[in-house]
């Protein structure tokens, strides 16, 4: 599928999809209500930026991105697909548990992982498994993915040293866009006005542009409206509200301006969309 796969809930179950991310194309990468993003490039390779760091992203290679991670596609090949495991909080929690803390600071640094070619096909297998126990398990398939979860990342912190946990230095834009974009993520479904997230962030809309422009190469109102749109978008893919439902959920005066909204950026009406991606959306 094309969409970016999304939690819609807090308390959804972990959810495993394929996808080929281009919905999401030139915009930081927004996965709803996941706490910890797992993805894993099957085919083709793309270029991310990655908490302000340029990424090269090909077959077999690892991104674990927490909630608070910045993650732009900047370009993607035509034949690019990735794996993706959302965990919300509660699920992250129960996997995390039993695992070293000296993991947590290394993913933090470098969620761009870089498997050893020997152990591409181990890779490979467990991918196959977790699909299998997400899609063909429901009596012990919770226990499963678990299991296979922390069989994954404890692999990686055979792996970590102590000179790889050091703390990266990040400047006061940086820092100001990151924040940014956590605003964003939380507030854009009721608030779409560049001023108010200048405000929250004790800066001029003028200084936030720039900060935009230079960080995530597109304005800030381009990146709310991408982001309202994008969860749009999820909402029309895997939920089950009604046209004027969802322009209460997102605060649209009515459900009229939000088909108007939605057409003017996308070209098309949102019961196209939605008959559309309900084709190709995989089941829950």
């Amino acid at each position: 599928m094309r969409v970016v796969p999304q939690l819609l809930n807090q308390d959804d179950s972990i959810r495993i999809a394929r996808s080929t991310l281009a919905d999401g194309l030139g915009l930081p990468l927004g996965f709803g209500h996941a706490y910890i993003a797992l993805l894993v490039c099957v085919e083709g390779c793309a270029r991310f930026t990655i908490n302000f760091k340029e990424r090269a992203v090909r077959r077999h290679h690892v991104l674990v991105l927490a909630e608070d991670t910045i993650a732009l596609l900047r370009r993607r090949s035509r034949r690019f697909a990735a794996f993706v495991c959302l965990m919300p909080k509660s699920r992250a929690a129960e996997v995390a548990y039993p695992l070293p803390n000296s993991l947590f600071v290394f993913l933090h640094q470098h969620p761009h992982c870089i498997p050893a070619l020997a152990d591409a096909a181990l890779l490979s297998g467990w991918l196959a498994q977790m699909e299998d126990a997400a899609g063909h398990c429901p009596q012990h398939g919770r226990t499963m993915l678990r299991n296979l979860l922390q069989n994954f990342f404890l692999k990686v912190a055979e792996r970590v040293s102590a000179e790889d946990c050091a703390e990266p230095e990040f400047s006061r834009g940086e820092m100001l866009s990151w924040r940014f974009w956590e605003l964003v993520g939380r507030h854009s479904t009721q608030r779409r006005e560049v001023s108010f997230y200048a405000e929250a962030l004790s800066i001029t809309p003028f200084y936030l542009s720039q900060l935009s422009r230079k960080f995530f190469n597109d304005s800030p109102k381009g990146l709310i409206d991408r982001q309202v749109v994008q969860e749009i978008k999820s909402l029309l893919t895997y939920g089950d509200l009604s046209i004027g439902q969802l322009a209460d959920k997102l605060c649209f005066e009515d459900a009229s301006y939000l088909c108007r909204y939605f057409k003017r950026h996308t070209g098309m009406s949102l019961t196209a969309y939605r008959k559309a991606a309900r084709g190709s959306a995989p089941s829950r």
